[in-house]
């Protein structure tokens, strides 16, 4: 999923005389130069996204919503966003789902996000169904911003959508609404044909406290994936089943700095004392970037092992 500052930068770019998109076909607007008056338009809906009081830039955001300039449009919706302008929500509920530019219904999206208010939920669901997948993760990540399990039966949809990152944002959102009524969906997706998918989907169900998973997870303790394993053994651990207590030790160690970091967490969930002594030796022995994991990881384990 792109950045909002990797997309600030794009638009950025939008605002020289000539804008040039590799796969754009001739006839797109963005190998057209723009007018002046365009081009100054996009440098004043910039700029009021980037003032302090929203009371005075956002109705003139607002406005430069209206704008026929897509890009234009898309640095008016951004700068609602970074405003958190409550008052734009219903509009930018608008352009998510009949905005004709791709670009703005993303960016209206993550501005419903950003604005943070929960009668967003409805728009968001609904652009879960958006021809484009970058519209669709977006819309995802906004709902796992509200948390509201209303969203769930829509995003469980995602979950067989044929976009990779849609059905990993999708079983990451899962796991943040924590309906446990999710746990049938999630099953499913430990059997995606996508590594990620299935690491998702194993660490969701420690999300979902589904303790009758465990049999499922001990055989991803095989999967050939290694950030399968470790996500397997983590929420195993979470469950209280030891099963994936020798497969976290194992990769607390590997060479993989993501699956590491999976397994010490994992070891922190564990509450044998056998869990501290590797930690412990792994504050020696571990990378300097794992080692603020590993302190994490000693300091719950001691405090599993006192409750």
């Amino acid at each position: 999923m792109r950045s909002l500052l990797y997309r600030s930068l794009g638009l950025l770019l939008a605002l020289a005389p000539i804008a040039v998109g590799a796969e754009s076909k001739p006839q797109d607007n963005y190998l057209v130069r723009p007018s002046s008056q365009t081009i100054k338009r996009r440098e004043a809906a910039l700029a009021l996204g980037q003032t302090k009081d929203a009371s005075q830039a956002g109705p003139q955001l607002l406005e430069a919503l209206k704008d026929k300039d897509a890009m234009t449009r898309s640095l008016a919706a951004q700068g609602l966003g970074s405003l958190k302008y409550a008052a734009a929500r219903p509009r930018l509920a608008e352009l998510l789902a009949s905005d004709p530019s791709a670009e703005v219904r993303e960016v209206a999206a993550v501005s419903l996000r950003q604005i943070r208010d929960p009668q967003a939920v409805e728009a968001l669901g609904k652009a879960l169904k958006d021809p484009v997948s970058n519209v669709r993760v977006s819309a995802l990540a906004g709902l796992a911003q509200y948390r509201d399990a209303k969203a769930r039966p829509f995003v469980e949809e995602v979950c067989k959508d044929k976009t990779v990152e849609a059905r990993r944002t999708a079983v990451y959102v899962l796991g943040r609404l924590g309906d446990p009524k999710a746990v049938p969906v999630v099953l499913e997706l430990l059997k995606d044909t996508d590594a990620g998918v299935r690491a998702g989907a194993a660490q969701t169900l420690g999300e979902l406290h589904a303790a009758d998973s465990k049999a499922t997870l001990e055989a991803l303790l095989k999967d050939p994936d290694k950030s399968v394993q470790s996500s397997a053994a983590r929420t195993l651990l979470m469950l209280g089943d030891s099963a994936g207590f020798e497969t976290a030790k194992a990769l607390a160690y590997d060479a993989d700095l993501s699956v590491r970091l999976i397994a010490i967490d994992a070891l922190g969930w564990s509450k044998d004392p056998v869990a501290e002594t590797e930690l412990q030796s792994l504050l020696t022995e571990a990378p300097a970037n794992s080692r603020m994991a590993v302190q994490e990881a000693l300091t719950r384990t001691r405090q599993l092992r006192q409750r």
